[in-house]
């Protein structure tokens, strides 16, 4: 069969530079019937004379009436393009604010647009209406001023609507009458006599005489408009105090709202998390903007109400007591002796019982005989309970829970401390307050020394039209670095915040927005005056870390968030961005404290709920993991679906006692050999595989019988160190020690990527150079099967085995600190004994190529 012409630009080299001749040619039709013909003959003397003769007839003269009798469509076409063109390039006004300001309604309805930009949205969104003879403009869905149309309804759905208004109003006000919500203790007073009422009000009224005397319950009295109120819990737990507006009851029941979740629920998606309801990330992309917000300019807030506070109370004489306690829940860390020198303390807390591994981290200041502590809310109830049962019987100390009577901000970045300042106002005579707003402009967050805490009295930043920022001190250099000296000193630290009645005292005059409205009204553009009556409230200011931290009490929040939302280059957080900012800074975010019981908790569920969401699935849209042929066998041996830390346990132990033995190189046995429990001892490199699926499979017996808090009872892995006798180890899950493990970050050498679950393998020596040559790009791939270099023999040598496998990963996603990605995992302390640096290989799951990284330890402290 003859083969297909060849193309004509394959052979002919003239043909591109032919083509980008044509196109920049623009040729003209001079053959057309408005141009005068030339006339004929011989010579061009003889064709002169014949012009000159017939009267002008001039060879290709332009005819004026008949070229645009000829053109008359093409030129009506090119003026309604032209005039096209005008406006359909041109993008709308909607279109041109950034990405924080846009909104979806913005295209329609012109609330959405800053007040400067509504004149010319208007005059896009508009139409002529021909009215008779007169021509007035109207928008199409909106008033002209802006307001969008009310909807018509139709008659019945408008009797609908009234009767299911008169239901709810009846409905609030019976409970509103009664002081009660639903779900609570129910007494109908119809059915009863006048006497039995009569009693019932008099045992209410001895209830009252006596509550004063009653240290555990506190309930002060509400003297503002709006309901704010002080929900603190004496040596118990605080509860959920009366919700004012009945439509949220139900959806509080079990899962509580942060003071802004109205707020955050327009404009993040929120998560269910440790009985509150949370912003887990903006439903903007913003994974850029948080990192340069973070670093470069700007700053990144975060509502951190669902962080749990206690206050401990306590005499001069309980001293002794308390630092007792500190010492044997942070093992030694921590004494009273620096929270007296007036610095917050920010570390890990462990259970007095079972002090192995922390429970989580908690941070600690104390305040004059105040001592507020603040941790995670998954560890709360633990922290707490054991708090109140080490003081039950200690005289002179009391256990407040502010759970719902403190609340929080977390904010981070170069402009941070500089947003804190333009939202705070005073004008009281405090030191503190002087301090904290001499360190204008100190954009580097390490510039402050971590622990340093600030308290004062601040006014209502609603009295003010918007956030200001503060001018610049007039003082020196050295006079602000000797401030930076002296927070290190013993400041003073004010304890107002922790007092109970002093925070009720800051809603007695808690102005409501329609009182706010009145006195605004009176100055119109300007801020409001502030009265001797108006409330000052206490607020405390800490440096943590990377972060300062805003608390203020409960109902304060709001107005608090609301003015710093206002600030210029102030974005807002969820979960996800804080996790995120750890993570590039190289700290372990909740998600990596998995040698914690909750963490580990959180691994084993989302564990089962990715292998739920795999089975759904067709087969043909599945990956089949046991088919995939990587480290050196067949299908993955831990469980691609999450963090497998007990088949790590076992895979790790099992090597290292093959290593003691002298049988790591051994291949396979005549026969297996069992112990006098029948399980099996390890005899070669076989017996990996055999063994962590053994394990594997009683796990799952147990999960599918619902013992799940037998798995729990022994946690796979710990930060403990201690000594394991190998030679004694019985290979059943009640018997295997905890695998000792570190945490480690990692990043790229050149290319790769690394995400959640990955395989950390151990790099021998040999072969480290080899795979510096793959990460740089002299070696093209190294892949699990095979090596695309044909120069190299035998591949499979230079990839990991099983046995390499020393340590998973917790987090992966791509570092923009670094333009590379990178990590944070934990690997056997075997495998990094001695060493503070090195490399490591690391493979995802369901991948078959590895990525060179180098890896560097995480101090935990």
């Amino acid at each position: 069969m003859d083969s297909l012409p060849p193309k004509p630009g394959a052979y002919n080299p003239t043909v591109k530079r032919t083509k980008l001749y044509n196109s920049r040619q623009i040729r003209t039709q001079l053959n057309d019937p408005a141009f005068t013909k030339q006339p004929k003959g011989s010579n061009v003397a003889k064709q002169i004379r014949q012009s000159i003769s017939s009267g002008g007839m001039i060879a290709n003269k332009l005819n004026i009436p008949d070229y645009l009798a000829a053109r008359d469509f093409e030129i009506k076409a090119l003026d309604s393009a032209m005039v096209k063109s005008r406006t359909s390039g041109a993008s709308r006004v909607f279109q041109s604010l950034p990405r924080t300001l846009r909104r979806r309604t913005a295209s329609h309805n012109v609330r959405r647009i800053p007040k400067r930009m509504r004149k010319k949205a208007l005059r896009e969104m508009g139409f002529q209406i021909k009215n008779g003879e007169s021509v007035m403009l109207g928008t199409k869905g909106v008033t002209p001023s802006g307001k969008p149309l009310a909807k018509k309804l139709g008659r019945g759905r408008q009797r609908w609507d009234i009767l299911r208004k008169i239901k709810i109003l009846k409905y609030a006000a019976k409970w509103k009458i009664k002081g009660k919500l639903p779900g609570s203790e129910y007494i109908s007073y119809s059915d009863i006599n006048l006497r039995k009422r009569l009693k019932l009000l008099k045992k209410e009224l001895e209830k009252l005489e006596t509550r004063e005397n009653n240290e555990n319950d506190y309930t002060p009295s509400i003297k503002n408009k709006v309901g704010s109120h002080d929900n603190t819990g004496l040596n118990t737990f605080s509860k959920v105090s009366k919700i004012v507006n009945v439509k949220y009851a139900v959806r509080q029941r079990k899962f509580r709202w942060l003071p802004t979740h109205i707020w955050h629920a327009k404009r993040a998606k929120m998560i269910k998390r440790w009985e509150w309801n949370i912003p887990n990330e903006p439903t903007q992309r913003c994974y850029r903007s948080t990192s340069r917000s973070s670093r470069i300019k700007g700053a990144v807030a975060f509502d951190t109400s669902y962080m749990n506070t206690f206050v401990i109370n306590n005499d001069i004489t309980n001293n002794e007591e308390l630092e007792k306690y500190f010492k044997r829940v942070t093992k030694g860390k921590l004494n009273l002796k620096s929270l007296k020198a007036g610095l917050a303390w920010d570390g890990y807390v462990y259970d007095y019982e079972d002090s192995k591994d922390p429970l989580g981290k908690i941070l600690v200041v104390q305040a004059g005989t105040k001592i507020l502590g603040r941790v995670h809310p998954s560890i709360f109830t633990t922290v707490f309970s054991q708090l109140l049962n080490w003081f039950r019987e200690t005289e002179g100390v009391s256990i407040h829970d502010c759970k719902y009577s403190l609340a929080s901000i977390e904010i981070t970045g170069p402009k941070a401390l500089t947003a804190l300042q333009s939202i705070c106002f005073s004008e009281k005579e405090c030191k503190s307050f002087r301090n904290f707003m001499n360190l204008h402009k100190l954009n580097d967050l390490n510039t402050i020394p971590n622990g340093t805490v600030f308290t004062f009295d601040v006014q209502d930043p609603r009295f003010f039209t918007k956030p200001s920022l503060p001018s610049k001190p007039n003082i020196t250099y050295d006079e602000q670095l000797n401030i930076l000296v002296s927070l290190k000193r013993k400041p003073d630290i004010s304890d107002s915040l922790l007092d109970i009645e002093r925070r009720a005292m800051s809603y007695n005059s808690q102005l409501s927005l329609t009182e706010l409205g009145q006195r605004k009204a009176k100055y119109p553009g300007e801020n409001i005056p502030y009265k001797s009556t108006d409330a000052y409230i206490s607020v405390m200011v800490i440096k943590s870390e990377d972060k300062w931290i805003f608390m203020m009490p409960w109902y304060w929040m709001v107005p608090f968030w609301h003015s710093l939302m206002h600030v210029p280059h102030v974005n807002f957080g969820g979960f996800k961005q804080l996790e995120q900012l750890r993570l590039e800074k190289g700290l372990l975010g909740w998600s990596d404290m998995v040698f914690t019981r909750d963490g580990f908790i959180q691994c084993e569920i989302e564990r089962e709920e990715t292998e739920k969401k795999w089975r759904k699935r067709p087969k043909s849209k599945r990956v089949e993991y046991t088919k995939i042929k990587v480290d050196g066998r067949v299908g993955e041996l831990l469980s691609p679906f999450g963090l497998d830390w007990r088949g790590l346990q076992t895979l790790r132990l099992v090597v290292q006692k093959l290593i003691n033995d002298g049988k790591i190189d051994t291949l396979t046995t005549n026969r297996r050999k069992f112990d006098e429990k029948m399980n099996l001892v390890p005899q070669s490199r076989n017996d990996v595989e055999f063994l962590v699926q053994a394990i594997q499979s009683a796990e799952l017996q147990l999960k599918n019988k619902n013992m799940h808090s037998t798995l729990l009872k022994y946690k796979p892995i710990t930060l403990e160190r201690s000594e394991i006798e190998y030679s004694s180890i019985s290979f059943n899950i009640p018997q295997l020690p905890p695998l000792q493990v570190v945490a480690i970050k990692l990043s790229c050498v050149n290319s790769g990527n690394i995400k959640a679950n990955a395989r950390i393998f151990t790099v021998p020596k040999d072969n480290l150079s080899i795979w510096t040559e793959v990460s740089s790009g002299k070696v093209k791939t190294l892949s699990a099967s095979n090596m695309r270099v044909c120069s190299m023999v035998d591949p499979e040598k230079y990839t990991p085995q099983i046995t390499d496998l020393v340590g998973l990963v917790t987090s992966g996603t791509f570092n923009l600190t670094q333009g590379k990605f990178a990590g944070i995992g934990y690997v056997d302390t075997n495998a990094v004994k001695g060493q503070e640096l090195g490399f490591f290989l690391v493979r995802n799951v369901s991948s078959t190529s590895y990525s060179l990284t180098k890896w560097a330890k995480i101090p935990l402290h």
